[in-house]
């Protein structure tokens, strides 16, 4: 387990890169060999200072590798952070209800939190829109969000968000 994914790793850094792009690294790996990758990953970035552009859908290994993070939705970033900032203070109400959705392993903490149910089908990727490409499912779309595309906007120092919640 793991062995192709060092493989990668290896032909990468043969390359002598200043970044590396990760489309979902980890994601096929029991949680241990996960682990492993993940060290490896962190120990080559401190050794010879690469940058990493990491791909996944678990909120785990993103928030374990990232310092910053993008979110996506439909191919649009909705928002971007420092690590901890998005994990703390979400804005884009996609960014909350992906946040909300990712379990806890505390039980009762867990047990008591709210989740955001997202309503509506998730729309066809490959559909250009005039407006937010998250209008069809937030909860707080206005009439703007149908036609205009938010721009990104600076909340606070390396926090953006598209959203016309914040304009």
């Amino acid at each position: 387990g793991g062995q192709r994914q060092r493989i990668g790793i290896a032909r990468a850094l043969a390359l002598n890169p200043k970044m590396i792009l990760a489309d979902e690294p980890v994601s096929a790996l029991d949680v241990s060999i996960q682990s492993q990758i993940l060290n490896l990953l962190h120990d080559l970035q401190d050794e010879f200072g690469l940058t990493y552009m990491f791909i996944a859908h678990d909120l785990a290994v993103i928030e374990y590798i990232s310092t910053r993070i993008a979110v996506m939705y439909l191919g649009k970033i909705m928002e971007i952070s420092r690590s901890g900032d998005l994990y703390k203070n979400p804005l884009h109400p996609y960014t909350q209800a992906l946040l909300s959705a990712a379990p806890i392993p505390d039980p009762t903490v867990e047990q008591k939190r709210q989740r955001i149910i997202l309503s509506g089908d998730v729309p066809s990727p490959d559909v250009e829109r005039e407006g937010c490409y998250f209008y069809d499912r937030c909860k707080y779309r206005m009439e703007k969000c149908k036609t205009n595309i938010p721009p990104m906007k600076e909340m606070d120092t390396e926090h953006e968000v598209a959203c016309w919640l914040y304009e």
